[in-house]
């Protein structure tokens, strides 16, 4: 018998090698968030202390304290997460609703203009948000909506993308279904929320993370079109910890911690129908 292995033969030096590949890479990505998040664990004092030459202290605190994640409860940081959440949550409960719909319409329905309208829906997920920003705040201000829950939830519903994902979805299922359904005497309302809904939670799960994470670390569109003290959302709020005069890093690194775990959270928990959503959005 050979020494050599075949091709596709098992080999634990390779296997190994690949993971202590992927484990520095990992590390790598992560070292940034890790550095900041011991940081905000560091007094004001020793937060640059160390950076001048690199050494154990560059990474790892001399001293530990919470200080700067309690200071966070003088400000309007607590009120701003809250803003935060609730309407990054609104816009992902209402969204999904929104997205899967239209979706429904364009797998399921043969309407006129179809493929263009289609075509344009894909066009706003490629369009960068800063170049529809103008015309965008002329006409929620038209509509009363400056510096509303409304102005932050209402432009955020529809997605390209989610639209997308739930489209090759619902055209994947078969039709025979939706017939039986229509034989029986349901509307396609009731279709839709009895059937095609019900079997589309993977692709509901990995919208619901895109639109929610995409909520909850917008800063330009809050910043511009709500500017009241009681409607500053998270990223706002980190923003004001810097200034001309300097900048207050404890809290700085503190709230971009609280941030950063926050808008993790969902995306590891369902990051298996996230991952497969995606890759199979472009294949079916």
């Amino acid at each position: 018998m050979s020494d050599t292995l075949r091709p596709g033969t098992y080999s634990p030096v390779k296997h190994a090698g690949r993971y202590a590949l992927m484990c520095a890479l990992a590390f790598l990505a992560l070292a940034p968030l890790l550095w900041m998040f011991l940081s905000s664990l560091r007094p004001t004092q020793e937060m640059f202390s160390y950076a001048g030459s690199f050494s154990w202290h560059t990474i790892w605190p001399e001293t530990f304290t919470f200080s700067n994640y309690t200071g966070l409860l003088e400000t309007g940081f607590p009120r701003a997460i809250g803003n935060s959440l609730f309407v990054a949550g609104v816009t992902m409960v209402i969204g999904v609703l929104v997205n899967a719909a239209a979706a429904f319409a364009f797998a399921t329905f043969e309407f006129r203009f179809r493929g263009p309208l289609f075509l344009l829906v894909l066009m706003t997920a490629m369009m960068p948000f800063e170049a529809i920003v103008l015309p965008l705040y002329m006409l929620v201000n038209k509509l009363g909506m400056i510096d509303s829950y409304s102005v932050l939830i209402v432009p955020e519903l529809a997605n390209g993308f989610v639209i997308l994902m739930f489209r090759q979805f619902f055209a994947a299922i078969p039709r025979e279904l939706y017939e039986a359904g229509r034989i029986d005497g349901a509307s396609w309302f009731r279709i839709f929320f009895t059937i095609a809904l019900p079997v589309s939670w993977p692709v509901i799960l990995t919208g619901s993370i895109m639109i929610f994470i995409t909520q909850f670390e917008a800063f330009f569109w809050p910043l511009v079109a709500a500017p009241s003290a009681e409607l500053t959302v998270a990223q706002v709020e980190i923003a004001k910890n810097i200034s001309l005069e300097g900048a207050n890093w404890g809290l700085l690194f503190s709230s971009m911690s609280i941030v950063c775990v926050i808008a993790a959270l969902p995306f590891l928990v369902f990051q298996r129908f996230y991952i497969r959503n995606v890759a199979s959005s472009g294949i079916k």
